[in-house]
């Protein structure tokens, strides 16, 4: 049957509109790559603790490389206090998704602090958005020049504690992974530890350098270079494996305590909403860095191991780190132990 004139006006209209609308579909999608693909004139990565720790350090180590590749100038602005809850709490309110604000973080923040704290600011399987994996650090238990020189190992160091109970003391920053494992490893030492709390790593370094306090527990990544310079004396790690840059500090698995296993990432995540097309260009940049021969020197300067993940598989290890160390938790009834600290 021959088309009639009304039915070819129809269909060359259809035609139209169908050519239109692939076009439409391909300028939008093309609008997005060149958005998501965009170098920012300036990004802030907050730190929510003191300038000087292993978080700030390893902060600043990736605002070299970001700049220049993510964004034409990545600062880093501390927000010490609160156990990062002021800095997380800032993105959390801030409403910015383009990816011009974020935050590193160690895990505790995250996984831990939500089981403890019963006034979290945030929610942080809600609230933010994870983006990368910026490195790992296992913990140390260290003494300094508050304790004798004769105590040389974790053993002697107990029995120091027991010989002296008035000073069976660490500085852990409250609520942190440090005080959680200083917890685990006093129920499991069956010691009594004490700990004296700090806003962050650098403090109570210093406070221990100086003999305000004689144990520390702190990531490798902050006890390298005073170990090496003999400033202070690290008796264990808390990794599955010793440390690459401490080989001759056994962990605390081969001292008999194989349940303090504490190797954490840290990580950097934006705010919950942020488009995925950002979240990966941002993971993308991470991960050229960590990649390189440069970055994993640099990381290891600092003390960290690389890992490169996608920002779902990020994800995926934060939900299940958040389910993990509730066990740890109530198992060792920290809350109770962090509720005691501030005198509740």
């Amino acid at each position: 049957m021959a088309m009639s004139a009304v039915d070819k006006g129809r269909n060359e209209a259809r035609r139209r509109f169908l050519l239109i609308s692939a076009a439409g579909l391909c300028c939008a999608a093309s609008a997005r790559k060149a958005w998501a693909a965009t170098a920012l004139p300036q990004a802030t990565m907050l730190v929510g603790s003191p300038p000087g720790g292993a978080t700030d350090k390893l902060a600043r180590m990736f605002s070299e490389g970001l700049t220049g590749r993510y964004a034409d100038r990545l600062i880093v602005e501390n927000k010490a206090g609160a156990g990062g809850a002021i800095a997380y709490a800032h993105v959390k309110n801030s409403g910015i998704r383009d990816g011009s604000l974020m935050f590193l973080s160690p895990a505790y923040p995250i996984v831990i602090s939500p089981h403890v704290v019963s006034t979290l600011p945030y929610d942080p399987l809600r609230d933010f958005a994870p983006v990368g994996v910026a490195g790992r650090s296992m913990m140390t238990f260290a003494v300094g020049p508050a304790v004798p020189a004769g105590v040389k190992t974790l053993a002697d160091y107990l029995q120091w504690c027991r010989d002296h109970p008035d000073r069976a003391l660490y500085a852990a920053q409250t609520g942190s992974s440090q005080h959680l494992v200083g917890t685990s490893f006093s129920q499991a030492a069956g010691v009594k530890l004490d700990n004296v709390s700090y806003k962050g790593d650098a403090p109570a370094l210093q406070d221990l350098l100086g003999g305000h306090v004689p144990a520390i527990i702190l990531p490798v990544a902050s006890a390298i270079a005073q170990q090496q310079a003999g400033a202070i004396r690290v008796l264990a790690v808390t990794g599955s494996k010793r440390s690459r840059f401490l080989p001759d500090i056994p962990t605390t698995g081969e001292l008999g305590y194989k349940d303090i296993v504490f190797q954490d990432w840290l990580g950097v995540f934006m705010l919950a909403g942020t488009p995925a097309p950002v979240l990966e260009r941002m993971n993308t940049a991470m991960n050229a860095i960590t990649g390189s021969s440069q970055g994993q020197q640099a990381l290891a300067n600092l003390g960290f191991e690389p890992e490169q993940v996608t920002p779902e598989v990020f994800a995926g290890m934060v939900k299940a780190d958040y389910e993990r160390y509730r066990g740890i938790i109530e198992r060792t009834r920290f809350r109770e132990v962090f509720d005691k600290s501030f005198g509740r």
